[in-house]
């Protein structure tokens, strides 16, 4: 098949459109359709922008569903398209360009089944994520910054500035996403997809910014937020035409740019973004920020996105951090915990399923709890038994055994289930009553994390900053909250994994951390977004949704606690998976990415932007 040509612009101030491929993928039977070996450039005056195509293609045959893991990887023959963007610059001038794909109207097969990965090659070799894996999703709006059209799908956005000549090599992946099902389709299915870089100078973006809010006196973040999107003449307008749309449904993920959104949080009225927000970037304190809602007294809460609006991937966290270190009691599940513990040997008994039957473990005919550590030994005749093939030994002897837990909790095994689960009795050194467990005395490691961020980064921005709650939900759906049986569910579980219903109140004074409240007080006035302003931003529990604001290609952590399962004796948090769903049932020792979530003041006055990507709303110093 040819490749279809499309005619270069070369007039500076309108759009340049670089072809570079048009690729095709056939399920089943993967090839190749055609490259070109043309260059194509663009040349005014001072400034040249073009790409040149490599010789290698995508061309794959017999392909089969596959892990991101996997396909990010693919370096074989036919696996990975590269290309290069060069620019060369003399002046005081730069160039805005954006890589986006459009895929063809002939395809049989569809693209939310094929994933995207665009990468970064540096002069060594090694690569820098660009985009993250990504099913085809179209952008119905056209971006008036780089000139790329609308109904596309957007890889990437960048800048070239530097004097004299850049090249920067790119490299891009695509592959049968895993959650496809490929019973039935009798094979041969075709997917095709066309690649193009556009283009515009800076002195072309500065005409076409939305100076809206500047022009019409919405000086303050918090109101140009609200009439940004549609240019209302007043904040109580904005207001009316966001109540006007009602509540969106919650059981299905956001993948488009719904805009603004308003629900109740403990102040009044607050309004969130949902979806694939392009216009809530802001600039502070030398970092991008997204916005997620302006609260209900008019304070801004933004997630930390990295230092430049192209980041993506760990770029957009401070690092990687564990929620906690301790995790067998539920006090543990909270952003501040409390060791109020005393030996409890009469808890009920539990399905048992943290461990390996085909592992060795110590099991004894007794145990012994040592004050000093505050740790379990076992005691009496002690031998190495596995489940898989000595249960029946174990349960007719009632032995004990502390398992997986590093001598924290011991277990009476008193009754066989199956091949992986065990009837066990937790003896416990633990929290004794459910005020214990939710008062809070003692940092976790998270807290310690953000807040040694926080000093590092943002002390010298304190006077922007306004002290807001955040809510650490400990609130119960169902269990004790603080025995180790049965299993402890709390409020967030109910609301998102059951009845897809998110809130923004805070029900538990001692769950409501900021600065100013002794109950649930914070050093500094920082934390992290929960898993209900996740849900409202467009995640669902345990739905893929790779096309919203908050998606980074990450394992990230929320605020919010999800259990204390007893047939683990862990205490989990929810957190938003590499796929941008919400997951409920993670360990708070996991070491994952921390994004950071602080509020600007009511009052927060923008000195320019509009808040796209390209043009990010800029608080005035």
């Amino acid at each position: 098949m040819k490749k279809e040509k499309i005619k270069n612009i070369l007039t500076i101030g309108v759009t340049f459109v670089l072809l570079i491929t048009v690729i095709g993928i056939s399920y089943a039977a993967f090839n190749y359709v055609g490259t070109g070996q043309k260059l194509n450039t663009i040349t005014t005056g001072a400034i040249s922008m073009n790409y040149i195509e490599s010789s290698n293609v995508i061309s794959m045959n017999n392909a089969l569903p596959t892990t991101d893991a996997t396909g990010k990887k693919r370096l074989n023959t036919g696996e990975y398209f590269d290309f290069t963007v060069k620019s060369s610059i003399k002046g005081n001038t730069d160039i805005n360009y954006e890589i986006a794909a459009k895929e063809e109207s002939s395809n049989t097969f569809s693209g939310k089944n094929i994933k995207f990965y665009l990468t970064k090659v540096n002069s060594d070799g090694t690569e820098e994520e660009a985009m993250p894996p990504k099913t085809y999703s179209e952008d119905t709006t056209s971006n008036i910054y780089t000139g790329r059209p609308a109904d596309m799908m957007s890889l990437f956005v960048g800048n070239l500035n530097q004097q004299g000549n850049t090249e920067i090599k790119y490299r891009l992946r695509l592959w049968v996403d895993e959650s496809y099902n490929p019973q039935n389709d009798n094979g041969g299915l075709i997917y095709k997809v066309r690649v193009n870089v556009y283009g515009q100078t800076s002195d072309t973006v500065a005409k076409v910014e939305d100076t809206y809010c500047k022009d019409n006196g919405f000086n303050n973040l918090s109101d140009c937020m609200l009439v940004m999107n549609n240019h209302e003449t007043s904040v109580e307008t904005a207001q009316q035409n966001i109540i006007s749309k009602g509540t969106p449904d919650f059981s299905k993920t956001a993948t488009t740019d719904e805009g603004l959104y308003k629900a109740e949080d403990d102040e009044g009225d607050s309004y969130y973004y949902r979806g694939a927000v392009k216009n809530n970037y802001v600039s502070f304190a030398g970092f991008i920020w997204r916005i997620i809602r302006r609260n209900g007294d008019g304070s801004i809460r933004m997630i930390y996105s990295g230092k430049s609006t192209s980041d993506t991937g760990e770029a957009t966290s401070i690092g990687n951090s564990q929620f906690n270190s301790k995790y067998w009691d539920p006090t543990y599940v909270g952003y501040k915990y409390n060791e109020k513990f005393s030996l409890h040997e009469n808890n009920g008994t539990t399905g048992f399923e943290l461990f390996t039957n085909t592992t060795k473990y110590n099991y004894g005919t007794g145990y012994n709890f040592d004050e000093s550590t505050k740790k379990f030994t076992l005691t009496g005749t002690i031998k190495q038994l596995t489940w898989k093939d000595n249960h029946d030994e174990i349960v007719s002897g009632n032995l004990y055994s502390c398992l997986n837990t590093g001598y924290n909790v011991v277990y009476k095994i008193t009754g066989y289930s199956n091949d992986t689960t065990m009837i066990v009795q937790p003896i416990s050194y633990s929290s004794d009553s459910y005020v214990d467990a939710v008062t809070n005395t003692t940092n976790s490691t998270i807290k310690n994390t953000l807040d040694t961020w926080y000093k590092n980064n943002l002390t010298s921005y304190a006077s922007y900053l306004a002290d807001e709650t955040f809510c650490s939900d400990r609130s119960i759906s169902s269990g004790s909250g603080y025995l180790t049986t049965p299993t402890t569910t709390y409020g967030a579980h109910g609301r998102l994994a059951e009845k897809r219903t998110p809130n923004l109140k805070c029900t538990q004074n001692n769950d409501k951390f900021k600065v100013s409240n002794a109950s649930a007080k914070l050093d500094y006035p920082i934390s992290l977004v929960t898993a209900d302003e996740v849900a409202m931003a467009g995640g669902v529990y345990n739905v893929t949704n790779n096309n919203y604001y908050l998606y980074d290609g990450l394992y990230f952590w929320t605020l919010s606690p999800s259990n204390f399962g007893s047939y683990s004796s862990y205490s989990k948090i929810w957190r938003v998976s590499p796929f941008g769903s919400l997951i409920s049932w993670d360990f708070v020792t996991g070491t994952i990415a921390a994004r950071p979530v602080i509020n600007l003041k009511a009052d927060t006055i923008i000195s320019k932007g509009d808040g796209t990507a390209l043009n990010p709303y800029v608080v005035k110093s």
